[in-house]
């Protein structure tokens, strides 16, 4: 033990203490909830407003708050205000009945309780104010309205004047209110709808904006909560004596050649969701002219993967290559693998709806017939 005698110094537990909280840091930033995910993947800056990033709103071009469960205080709200009057986009996706009535009543604006609650709900206006990706209707899953007979609001989704998303200029920005938290919450964004409502909400931002993403409580320096425990750890001389008492402790076991438990085998796990229909949408759209490389690409990848699968050449014709890999035992019910390998092979130029249609069936038929991958994916 003697050649480890510098593992006890005050300074090496220091730094050990340091390596370990920025790992901690890290994998905590990694995770998030799916819309925080979904916003990153858009190639967004996202903040995830919480009790230790509290909002700076001077850093961010909107601010999303998602099912409020609390009430932003009176000098948050003014400060919000000022925020959006001076070109920010503030989003407001539900939150409690109590909450989300505060929030409207902000811009004048009352709530109305429906009896019954709302599964779907149509576009209002006959023209979208959303036109590159319209959305005909929506799974909000609500139980009460926005009434705007009162105001100058745009009304998208609702009744003419019942809104269940509505939207309305206020100075040099805008806000977007709907009275859904199911919406963009990680059941909501299954149903394709919802997420293409989110990819349009989120096209009215520059490329590349930052977001500060509030859920269910909206803090800043005002309301950030005093945490006693923390205090006393680092602030007490117990506190430090029981750190410092631990950490020597597991130096200690670790030194010995001790593991708590047994170790476990690491397994890749690839969770797909829906929502990566808006990952894909935004992926194109800046991909411009190229579609008809992406589809090469997601061609010559997919027959790669067969071929890996059965053991069959790739570059084979066509229907050489169809007819062995069926005879090594490949599923092929109702012709589908057939009609999509020809539908792949196609020539012309092909639209974007085309195309993302094409990679959700090969996508499909992937997971269904467990075929893996070989190498880098398209998306």
């Amino acid at each position: 033990m003697t050649k480890f005698r510098f593992l006890r110094s005050p300074v090496f537990i220091f730094i050990f203490l340091i390596l370990i909280c920025s790992q901690l840091s890290c994998d905590t930033l990694e995770e998030g909830s799916v819309l925080y995910r979904i916003l990153r993947k858009l190639k967004f800056r996202v903040t995830n407003i919480s009790a230790n990033y509290p909002s700076r709103l001077n850093r961010y071009h909107a601010l999303f708050l998602q099912d409020l469960n609390k009430m932003p205080t009176e000098t948050e709200m003014k400060k919000i205000q000022d925020f959006v009057k001076s070109g920010g986009t503030l989003i407001v996706s539900g939150g409690n009945h109590k909450t989300m009535e505060q929030l409207i009543a902000i811009y004048e604006l009352k709530l109305r309780n429906l009896s019954k609650r709302m599964e779907y709900v149509k576009r209002i206006s006959e023209d979208p104010f959303f036109p590159m990706h319209a959305v005909d209707r929506i799974h909000p899953r609500t139980y009460y309205v926005i009434d705007t007979s009162e105001r100058d609001v745009v009304a998208l989704y609702g009744s003419e004047n019942d809104a269940v998303v509505a939207t309305l200029r206020d100075g040099e920005g805008r806000v977007f209110l709907t009275t859904s938290a199911y919406l963009f919450q990680e059941n909501g964004l299954r149903h394709d709808d919802n997420a293409k409502l989110l990819y349009n909400l989120m096209s009215t931002l520059p490329r590349n904006a930052r977001i500060g993403l509030a859920e269910e409580t909206y803090y800043t320096q005002e309301t950030v909560p005093k945490n006693t425990f923390i205090a006393f750890i680092f602030k007490t001389p117990v506190g430090l004596s029981a750190v410092y008492l631990c950490l020597i402790l597991f130096i200690f076991i670790t030194l010995k050649g001790r593991r708590f438990g047994e170790p476990l085998d690491i397994q890749e796990r690839n969770r797909r969701l829906s929502t990566e229909y808006v990952h894909a949408m935004t992926a194109l759209y800046q991909k411009g002219n190229t579609r008809n490389v992406i589809l090469r690409h997601i061609r010559d990848k997919f027959r790669a993967d067969l071929g890996m699968r059965w053991r069959v050449n790739p570059n084979l014709e066509t229907k050489t290559f169809l007819n062995e890999i069926m005879q090594r035992g490949a599923v092929d019910e109702d012709l589908e693998l057939t009609n999509l390998i020809q539908d792949l092979e196609s020539s012309g130029e092909i639209s974007e709806t085309k195309l993302l249609e094409l990679a959700k069936r090969v996508e499909a038929y992937r997971e269904k017939s467990k075929i893996r991958r070989t190498g880098s994916q398209l998306f």
